[in-house]
């Protein structure tokens, strides 16, 4: 198990802007002990994807080809908004105060 020092602790306590009563800074060592002793536990757990497992029925085969096609004209779709002063850039209307 792995066990934090009393330094480290005190250390990270610092950097959080945190203090600890004597009592409490046992309690926080054990507690953070046993974060880390979870976390080393987490890691040796074998986490490799298996595409079949994910719950996709669809295989690569079932997709429609991909075909290239014209698309909307870009002049027209932006016929009705609002450019910026230089053009450069579109404007929206205030969604909040």
């Amino acid at each position: 198990m792995a066990k934090i020092d009393k330094a480290a602790l005190d250390h990270i306590a610092e950097l959080s802007k945190l203090s600890f009563t004597e009592e409490e800074t046992e309690k926080m060592i054990d507690q953070m002990s046993d974060i880390i002793t979870f976390m080393d536990t987490i890691r040796e757990i074998d986490i490799q994807y298996d595409d079949t497992k994910d719950g996709n029925q669809i295989a690569y085969s079932q997709l429609r080809e991909d075909k290239a096609k014209k698309s909307a004209d870009a002049e027209k779709l932006l016929s009705n908004a609002k450019t910026g002063g230089d053009g450069d850039c579109y404007v929206l209307p205030k969604m909040m105060e």
